[in-house]
Order: structure tokens, then C-alpha cells, then sequence
């Protein structure tokens, strides 16, 4: 039998494992990173495909040196361009069928490569996780926990793709070339929000793992790096958030009319046809335009409207009533009792009324290895649990 090259070609990519590492200023950590890789890849066929931002430290010419020893290809690029688009033109030139991403500092374990790769090469996307049981962080500070937990909390609210996945921002992961490669990045470092939202993976398997602390160079997260997160994640949520809050706007302006228009009536029949009317109006808006990509049951979803919106009302009520008791000017409680109202009012509509079915009936990944956690992408029973 005849084998043609491309049968060749396609069959060692299949079984070769990519990883693909972004840098800037990690010429310390590369030789490290390199020999732990060897030694936990050592038996399988595999590639380190480093980009480079044009690290001022040389990291380029320590990996292009390093080359000699280890299967290193380097691509530079000119300023710094960001993480997410140099996964992306990393996956485009690698050669295997399965791409592993992770950072150079080592913060990632490189130990933790083949399991991943092993889940991706079952058509799982597989995320390394601080967030499921056996994983975790070591010596951060409680702001930098905060945050990162809250990262991971406005995620999985706003986009229903990441709702069953417990560390959604992790940046240490495994899929298909094909995917990674296609992928559009919407922010500068997050690409794993990408790959979910995009690729729409059939299932999720969690590899737990400790994330430790920097031995060298300098962490980069900073306040960029914040605001380009909030950007990126309301752009992948279609700037749902801010429609709703207009949309809620223009309910005020409703019952405006509506208290006009019925002036004639006593006002508490006047000013219960404007909550009502502003409220169905502002339901209509939602589910044509905030929600439109979501199939919503025009008379169920209006119930359940109501009932979000008597929750937001509540916290609204109550976050005013309690500041104001505890001696704040009775005008600022109330401006962030609106506040709290309109998150309380979204994240109920978000998660009871306009819901994601098309997550719904994604398949399922099973998987028997230890210390691993797959499950559907589906929404949990809770609405975050």
C-alpha cells in the first residue's frame, strides 16, 4: 500500500502536541520552562511554539538558542500586541492537531501539559483549574483573590457558554488547533472567554492544579488589564448590561406618559397603568433587542419578568432603607439602592427569564482519569453553583 506524504503529514500532526507560549520579558524563565517540558512530554512528539512581543530582555534570542536542544520554533512580533492575539498566530503556525496554551513563568505547571492534552485529543476543551476541588492559589493577597474571583463571577453571569466552568479565565488550556487558530479575539489577554464563546466546545473537562506565586520577573496585571476584561466580556455579551439599562431608561419615560395620559383617573389607578405598562414595554424591548438572540416565551417570560423585577424593586428598597438607617444622606442611599436594583433586576432576568437553551443541549465529555472533572456545558441547578 501506498502511503502519500499528506497521509503522513496528517497523521503525525494528529498524534504531535503543540504548546504554544506568549511572552514578553521571560528570558529567566524560558530554559526552566523548556527542561520541565522535555521531561514531562519526554516519549511523545511534540513542538514549544514561543511569540514574542519584542521582549526588550531578549527572550527571543534565549529561546532561538535553546532551539538546539529542545523543539522551540520562535515567532516575533513587533510591540506588544497583546496575549490573546499571539495564541492566536501561535495555533496558525504550529503542527499539531491538539495546542496547548500556558504562560512562560512558570506559574503554570508544564507537569500538567500531557493530561491536557490527552482531554483536548478527545475533543474536550481542557482548562486547567484553581477553582475546582484539588486545585487552588498560593500567596496571593485577598484583592488579588477578589478580583479574580470576581472575574470568574461576572463571567459566568453574563455569558452562558462559561456558566459551567469554574475557572473560566484560566489562561492554561488545551483544544483543537483548527478552533484556537479561527478564533477572533475580542480583548488583549483573556483568549479562553474567546474560545468558549466562539468555538462552543461539546464539553469541558477541569484538570485541577496550584497556581504559585512568580519566582522571577514581574507580574503584568495591572489596571489594563482590568478594564480591557470588562470590555472584552460585555462585548461577548453582546452589551447586554448596558441595553438593559437602557431599556430601562426608556421605561421611565413610559409611565411618564402613561401617569400623563391617564390623568383623569385617581392617581393610584393612574400610577399602577404606568408601573404596568412600563414594565411590559421594558420586557418587549428586552426580548427584542437585549435578549434577541434567545428564544424567549412571550407570555412565560413576561410572568417571569414581573417576578425579576420585584426582586430588583426589593433590593432596591432594602439597600436604601438600611444605608439611609445607618446614616447616609437619604438621596445617595437611594442612588445606590437604584444601583443594586438594576444588578439584582439583570442577573435574574439574565439567569430566569431570557435563558440560553442552545447550551442547554450540548453533548456531554466522559472521563475516567483521576483528578479530572468533566461534565456538559450546561448551566448548573443554581444559578451560579
Amino acid at each position: 500500500m501506498c502511503v502519500s506524504r499528506q497521509d503522513e503529514k496528517t497523521a503525525a500532526s494528529a498524534h504531535m502536541i503543540s504548546v504554544v507560549v506568549p511572552t514578553y520579558n521571560e528570558a529567566e524563565n524560558l530554559p526552566e520552562l523548556l527542561e520541565r517540558l522535555d521531561r514531562a512530554l519526554a516519549g511523545r512528539s511534540y513542538e514549544v511554539v514561543v511569540v514574542d512581543d519584542g521582549s526588550p530582555d531578549g527572550t527571543a534570542e534565549v529561546a532561538r538558542r535553546l532551539a538546539g536542544r529542545y523543539p522551540v520554533r520562535v515567532l516575533v512580533r513587533e510591540g506588544r500586541r497583546g496575549l490573546s492575539s499571539a495564541v492566536v498566530e501561535g495555533a496558525r503556525a504550529a503542527g499539531g492537531d491538539v495546542v496547548v496554551v500556558m504562560d512562560a513563568d512558570l506559574q503554570h505547571p508544564p507537569e500538567l501539559v500531557p493530561k491536557l492534552a490527552e482531554a483536548a485529543g478527545r475533543g474536550c476543551l481542557a482548562v486547567a483549574s484553581r477553582y475546582v476541588k484539588g486545585g487552588g492559589v498560593e500567596g496571593w493577597p485577598w484583592h488579588r483573590r477578589l478580583v479574580s474571583r470576581g472575574a470568574v463571577l461576572l463571567a459566568r453571569i453574563l455569558l452562558p457558554e462559561a456558566r459551567a466552568v469554574r475557572d473560566a479565565v484560566s489562561g492554561f488550556f488545551a483544544y483543537r488547533r483548527e478552533c484556537v487558530a479561527n478564533v477572533k479575539p475580542t480583548g488583549l489577554y483573556k483568549i479562553l472567554l474567546d474560545v468558549l464563546v466562539q468555538c462552543k466546545p461539546r464539553c469541558v473537562a477541569e484538570v485541577p492544579y496550584l497556581f504559585g506565586l512568580r519566582t522571577r520577573g514581574r507580574s503584568k496585571l495591572g489596571t489594563r488589564h482590568i478594564a480591557d476584561y470588562l470590555r472584552q466580556v460585555l462585548a461577548l455579551a453582546r452589551w447586554r448590561p448596558l441595553k438593559f439599562a437602557a431599556v430601562g431608561a426608556s421605561g421611565i419615560g413610559v409611565a411618564f406618559a402613561v401617569i400623563h395620559l391617564t390623568s383623569f383617573l385617581p392617581k393610584p389607578v393612574s400610577v399602577a397603568l404606568a408601573i404596568e405598562t412600563s414594565l411590559t414595554s421594558n420586557y418587549l424591548l428586552n426580548r427584542r433587542w437585549t435578549f434577541a438572540n434567545r428564544r424567549t416565551p412571550l407570555l412565560a417570560g413576561w410572568a417571569k419578568y414581573h417576578v425579576a423585577t420585584a426582586v430588583g424593586n426589593g433590593v432596591n428598597y432594602a439597600t436604601t432603607l438600611i444605608l439611609h438607617l445607618l446614616g447616609v444622606w437619604i438621596y445617595a442611599a437611594y442612588v445606590v439602592g437604584v444601583a443594586a436594583g438594576y444588578v439584582a433586576n439583570y442577573v435574574t432576568s439574565e439567569l430566569t427569564v431570557f435563558i440560553d437553551k442552545n447550551t442547554v443541549n450540548q453533548e456531554s465529555c466522559e472521563d475516567t482519569s483521576a483528578g479530572m472533572r468533566a461534565h456538559r456545558q450546561v448551566p448548573p441547578r443554581g444559578p451560579l453553583s
